[in-house]
């Protein structure tokens, strides 16, 4: 084909030398294709970019939700490490701060955009479960927690007893009665929320995880504080079955694991809410043996064995076990075997208390002046219980003059009563407890469940749910040292349920000149002068394991089993002023709440213990 042909063919047209064809070329067609092909690309560009902004709106939004949340949560639990009355007291003043972050929170949950998401495959099971949460926190902040406080409020009102002198129950049981209501229905909404699928979203995943943790925290706060309610009726025998509670008194200069040697024993019972005061035995007083056949082979291998001591001998002795439930069986023992007390027969109870506890009832009763002269102050009962006191009196005379002083704080506690006073006492209970100052646990099983989450039960971890990791420590030095002894501790949340624990024991004691050897210990007891001689016992969470557990001074770590718990124990020296610790890590059930730490009472009323679970 001549060239000038073939170049006009070109532009328009091709030619096929087989067929000897012309065809006609279709640029506009060509450009057309090209054109849609770019539409096409964009739209989809578009559409991403849109998807991916919607998202991040998406992202965004839930993590103003739990923030919100959060915010909403930490106004519900605001003085909550105080009494009832200074919790009750900040919850009204917050409440309509947690009001409006929980209307806020579902008010974004409620929008538009989330309504979008909850139609996308992927999505709509994640949306599903925010706003589930965040209707249910709605209804905790505008519903439960005013009935709440209306309900607490109403007690301080009326009056124990009735013109006749009889116990008027019905406000006891009315309010017993509403709180068991709504906590139950506290309860039931976490429980609903546990057993939603939670979100696949990374992002919504994190904001779910922030909010269950904090929720967690809020019907703790709601059990503990008002779990002493639901048992106020039955405490004060209010159906007039008389009850009896054994009291012991724990002189906790010198630590065992449950706080101290239990110098003094003694009783009271009570009907219709009047209490009578039995009589306070010296530990001396009490028949020997009598806790043995209460003692498991475990426990004996530990406390006996291991640690040395006459664990189920004597009634001093009771309290080297952590496990208060444990404690109050061999209490319950001494009681049934003395003819003075029980004489075969057992107590209904056992009620606990150590310096720092029985402080606090001379801060309800007012000073009380000993036959002494000695004053005992709110401020001061527990300095002088711990130290002062073995200045004031002799070894032999120790026991007896200790007796004399519960008697005096514990009559005087009891006596007199009137609802307030029946409130006031039954929440220094409640906050003693939480630093294992004060315990009390019942022989009646339908007590049992309201005294553990008030955690005056004192009991050992038992549920993988709520883990709680134990460190208790013993003076193994003839010397009361324990004012001495500070406890400084962090819980650091290292992954979804890992943690990493450093627990120090502090020897604060500097100088020990010019002291009283039953304070500093004597040169010839083969252990130094103002030495803190501890065996300490770190006891395994329930479905959890320790691992990595290291001692700063190298002392060699035992593990052994007691009663189906894992426990690492090891003895340490600890000199003047100075500082022994450990660390270890702790791996809990997939699902479990946040991991506690739970210790030997510090004579300061101080935990000490830092918790750190991250954003």
């Amino acid at each position: 084909m001549p060239r000038h042909l073939q170049s006009a063919l070109d532009a328009d047209y091709s030619y096929d030398y087989a067929s000897d064809t012309v065809h006609r070329k279709h640029p506009a067609l060509k450009r057309l294709v090209a054109v849609l092909v770019v539409i096409v690309l964009l739209a989809l560009a578009v559409g991403v970019a849109a998807t991916y902004y919607s998202y991040r709106r998406l992202t965004k939004q839930a993590e103003q939700v739990a923030s919100l949340e959060q915010d909403a949560l930490a106004a519900m639990t605001a003085g909550g490490s105080g009494s009832r009355a200074d919790y009750l007291d900040a919850l009204k003043t917050n409440l309509s701060t947690a009001q409006d972050k929980a209307n806020q929170a579902n008010g974004i949950v409620s929008g538009d955009l989330w309504t979008f998401y909850s139609h996308i495959s992927g999505y709509r099971d994640d949306v599903a479960t925010m706003r589930q949460m965040a209707a249910t926190m709605l209804s905790l902040a505008n519903d439960t927690l005013p009935r709440y406080t209306t309900v607490l409020d109403g007690m301080e009102s009326q009056q124990l007893y009735n013109g006749d002198g009889s116990l008027n129950v019905t406000p006891i049981t009315d309010a017993s009665t509403n709180v068991g209501t709504l906590n139950a229905t506290v309860k039931a909404g976490f429980d609903q929320i546990l057993a939603m699928t939670p979100p696949r979203d990374a992002a919504l995943f994190e904001s779910f995880e922030n909010i269950v943790s904090g929720f967690s925290s809020v019907t703790d706060q709601l059990s503990t504080l008002s779990g002493m309610f639901e048992y106020l009726p039955n405490f004060l025998a209010s159906d007039g079955t008389a009850r009896t509670y054994i009291i012991l008194a724990q002189a906790s200069g010198t630590a065992l694991a449950a706080g101290g040697p239990v110098e003094t024993m003694g009783w009271m019972a009570v009907a219709n809410g009047a209490f009578t005061m039995g009589d306070f035995y010296a530990s001396e007083y009490w028949i020997a043996d009598a806790g043995l056949n209460d003692v498991t082979a475990d426990e004996k291998n530990l406390f006996s064995t291991i640690s040395g001591i006459d664990y189920g001998s004597s009634v001093s002795t009771i309290s080297a076990n952590p496990n208060f439930p444990s404690v109050a069986d061999q209490a319950n023992d001494f009681w049934k075997n003395t003819d003075f007390a029980g004489g075969g027969g057992s107590a209904d109870g056992v009620i606990s208390f150590d310096p720092y506890a029985l402080q606090k009832l001379v801060a309800i009763t007012g000073d009380i002046t000993l036959d002494d002269g000695t004053k005992l102050t709110a401020d001061g009962t527990a300095e002088f219980l711990m130290n002062g006191i073995y200045d004031s009196v002799d070894s032999d005379s120790f026991a007896t003059y200790y007796s004399s002083i519960v008697t005096k704080i514990v009559t005087a506690a009891f006596s007199d009563l009137t609802l307030s006073k029946v409130l006031t006492l039954s929440d220094t209970l409640v906050e003693c407890a939480s630093g294992r100052h004060a315990y009390l646990w019942s022989f009646h099983e339908d007590d049992q469940k309201t005294l553990r989450e008030t955690r005056l039960a004192g009991n050992v971890n038992t549920d993988a749910a709520n883990p709680v990791v134990g460190i208790y420590n013993e003076q193994k030095h003839n010397a009361a040292m324990d004012w001495y002894l500070h406890r400084i501790s962090t819980v650091q949340k290292t992954g979804a349920n890992t943690y990493h624990v450093t627990f120090g024991l502090n020897n604060t004691l500097g100088s020990a000149v010019g002291m009283s050897s039953a304070i500093v210990g004597d040169s010839n007891d083969g252990v130094g002068v103002g030495h803190q001689l501890q065996r300490m016992f770190v006891y395994t969470p329930a479905g959890a394991t320790i691992s990595n557990l290291t001692v700063q001074s190298g002392a060699e770590v035992q593990t052994v089993t007691v009663n189906a718990t894992t426990v690492y124990t090891f003895q340490t020296d600890i000199g003047m002023a100075a500082t022994d610790s450990i660390e270890f890590d702790v791996t809990c059930t997939p699902g479990s709440s946040d991991l506690r730490l739970d210790q030997t009472p510090d004579a300061s009323g101080q935990s000490g213990i830092t918790y750190d679970y991250g954003a």
